[in-house]
């Protein structure tokens, strides 16, 4: 067996290998000029599809990992899979002006190369840090979150927005990003694996005997997780703060010109304003990742949950004034909060069900993003109806807000009742 290279290296590139995966996030950013094509209502199904699909392939991959396939295999598939979303996408979607061909392209096929890709690299790093499961997984999931940042202002900045100011045709943005997925999951599956059944993480640089924090408290297969009350649990506070994520999110842009109407004149203002949600929750996902370690799961959810309500009154706040610095801290702090749901979740399984089955049992816990993206359909349906009764654009925003924040209320309650296993081997 050829030798390990130094962890740090497996975590570098798990984070380059996810930087190009998590463009699934940046759907909002890259929707923006085919609103001149679609209807907005059908873009957003899009969303809905891909993170459907996402949870699908994180489900695929594991379950190929558990016959014997390893992460490089599952690596290639996902390059593959989301250069031919984004190619059939741009491509096809440009000469048949069918937003079905953007649901399977994007949708479908992004979705699924996503997914894997995500639980191939979780599944592998994650191993080589088993003393750091918290941290690695925000700094990991950092990778993931920052994408649709650092993709949506590259691509707002030179794409075609068709306002007359010129730019790349979109479809033509597509493809370019489609090779880039391409060439960059195919270095990381060359690099990424597992490690070894001999492997041992790294001891500490004081040198001293401390109690060990990050150990699993149990060791349990997919089919014992899921007759847990603590799985459920933690499912419902994954759904929920999910909800509200989520429709931020996908909602980010629309939210945006909201609150202040004069960003519709400033595509690539509304790109970095928008793309604040992503860098802070890239941010986020190493503060909590590191925070689950420090202070344990329960604190951790409820402070996520607390965040969560802070950010959505400032949101709400950016909508009764209009004022584009607040819209800023609004987003800063949304990203911020949703930064802590992916990491804890990630972390969760680790610590309550073990390492041994790791691959299979995340997608598993992830399938609450498919039940969580009908959030942003719900979040639209009501507005609408809200607004087809005489209310403002913005207005109808504050009261879907408003519920989200109560639903927020609830994830926070159900985290305090989670509770470790009777049989925990660790304190």
């Amino acid at each position: 067996m050829k030798k390990a290279l130094p962890r740090s290296i497996y975590a570098v590139m798990g984070v380059l290998v996810l930087l190009f995966a998590g463009l699934v996030y940046a759907w909002t950013t890259f929707s923006k000029p085919l609103a001149n094509l679609w209807s907005q209502d059908a873009l957003t199904w899009t969303s809905t599809i891909v993170m459907a699909f996402f949870c699908l392939g994180g489900f695929f991959g594991g379950q190929m990992q558990k016959k014997g396939f390893n992460v490089k295999l599952n690596l290639v598939i996902s390059a593959i899979l989301m250069v031919a979303g984004f190619l059939i996408s741009g491509l096809v979607g440009n000469l048949t002006g069918s937003i079905v061909i953007i649901y399977l392209g994007f949708g479908l096929l992004g979705g699924l190369g996503a997914g894997l890709a995500y639980n191939a690299v979780l599944s592998a790093v994650s191993g080589w840090f088993p003393d750091k499961q918290g941290l690695i997984s925000g700094i990991l999931l950092m990778g993931f979150g920052i994408s649709a940042f650092v993709m949506g202002l590259l691509y707002a900045s030179n794409v075609d927005q068709m306002d007359g100011k010129g730019g790349i045709p979109w479809y033509i943005c597509f493809l370019a990003i489609g090779i880039g997925c391409f060439v960059f999951i195919t270095i990381g599956a060359l690099i990424l694996k597992k490690p070894g059944l001999d492997f041992i993480a790294p001891t500490s640089k004081e040198g001293k005997k401390r109690k060990n924090t990050t150990a699993p408290f149990e060791d349990v297969t997919t089919s014992e997780m899921v007759k847990r009350t603590s799985f459920w649990m933690m499912f419902a506070w994954a759904i929920l703060t999910s909800v509200a994520g989520l429709a931020v999110v996908f909602l980010g842009t629309p939210i945006a010109t909201a609150a202040v109407p004069a960003l519709n004149d400033n595509a690539s203002l509304l790109a970095i304003i928008v793309g604040l949600i992503s860098i802070f929750n890239g941010i986020g996902r190493i503060i909590f990742g590191g925070m689950f370690d420090k202070i344990g799961y329960k604190a951790t959810l409820v402070i996520v949950c607390g965040m969560f309500i802070i950010s959505i009154g400032i949101i709400i706040l950016a909508m009764i004034t209009g004022s584009r610095l607040v819209l800023i801290i609004a987003y800063i702090a949304t990203g911020l909060s949703y930064g802590g749901v992916t990491p804890s979740q990630s972390a969760f399984v680790n610590k309550f069900y073990g390492s041994r089955n790791y691959g299979q049992n995340l997608p598993i816990m992830t399938m609450n993003l498919m039940i969580a993206s009908f959030g942003t359909k719900l979040v639209q349906a009501v507005q609408g109806h809200l607004m087809a009764g005489g209310m403002t654009n913005s207005g109808a925003y504050i009261i879907v807000l408003a519920g989200v924040a109560v639903i927020c209320v609830l994830a926070g309650i159900i985290a305090l009742f989670i509770k470790k296993p009777n049989t925990a081997k660790t304190v």
